[in-house]
């Protein structure tokens, strides 16, 4: 049975639409979490329902802006303030516009992959670097760090998933297995989650028939993945159930890729 009894996770993105389903997760298994994220009101909903559920455990939320090395160095003393010690790392952040190709300008480009590439790259490195005992660490990257999207599918009142986005992941999938490879002899495991279709329906970007369709059918699975089929795979890869993996890309699609 898998545990984190008295485990202490900071989990960046904490609050998103898959990293609050994550958080719960961790403390229905007795864990204790580290919630920084840049929304502070969806924060402090997230935060109050999680403490009137698990009243015992031990929640600190802090705001984190990933562009900001001040602010990720300054997440990561709190945490270890707080906690003392920091048994798994979790990163759920992402950076993305909305523009389409032939409109993206370079500084928004770089602006998106300093929270995928460089604020990843910082959180990781100085976490690891303070993991005296070990521990875990966990990316979340994406299937479009994998493949392209799929141009036809989407509808022309809807822009393909960016391309910076994907560049991100792709590269954060690359930095998750040289960091294994730098941190492996401090016994410090380091993968990453590769999330398919997991859209979030309640924004309006999302909510086109269409579009949802596409999507369905473009999985071997024929349907979209839900919150909780990236927390326990993360849970998975945070505990001791995955103590002989490293380096590891593990993909959760629907079987999107395996065509």
């Amino acid at each position: 049975m898998i545990s984190l009894k008295n485990k202490n996770i900071f989990i960046a993105g904490g609050s998103g639409y898959l990293g609050s389903v994550l958080c719960e997760e961790i403390l229905k298994l007795e864990g204790n979490i580290f919630l920084a994220d840049q929304d502070i009101k969806r924060s402090e909903l997230v935060i109050k329902k999680l403490q009137k559920k698990y009243p015992k455990s031990k929640i600190i939320f802090s705001h984190l802006n990933m562009i900001e090395p001040e602010s990720i160095s300054k997440n990561i003393k709190l945490a270890y303030q707080k906690f003392k010690y920091i048994d798994g790392l979790v990163n759920a952040t992402f950076g993305s516009t909305a523009d389409k190709l032939s409109e993206l300008t370079a500084d928004k480009f770089n602006k998106a992959n300093q929270i995928n590439l460089t604020g990843s790259f910082l959180l990781m490195r100085g976490v690891a670097n303070k993991m005296k005992k070990g521990g875990s660490i966990v990316m979340f990257a994406s299937m479009y760090g994998l493949v392209s999207p799929k141009m036809e599918m989407y509808p022309k009142n809807i822009n393909p998933n960016p391309v910076e986005y994907g560049a991100g992941k792709a590269g954060l999938n690359q930095m998750v297995r040289y960091f294994s490879s730098y941190y492996g002899k401090n016994n410090i495991r380091i993968n990453a989650i590769v999330p398919g279709p997991f859209p979030n329906i309640t924004k309006a970007v999302n909510n086109n028939e269409k579009f949802l369709s596409n999507l369905k059918n473009s999985t071997m699975l024929k349907r979209f993945g839900k919150p909780i089929e990236t927390a326990k795979p993360t849970i998975f890869l945070l505990s001791d159930a995955s103590s002989y993996m490293t380096g590891h890309s593990l993909i959760v699609d629907g079987g999107w890729t395996a065509w």
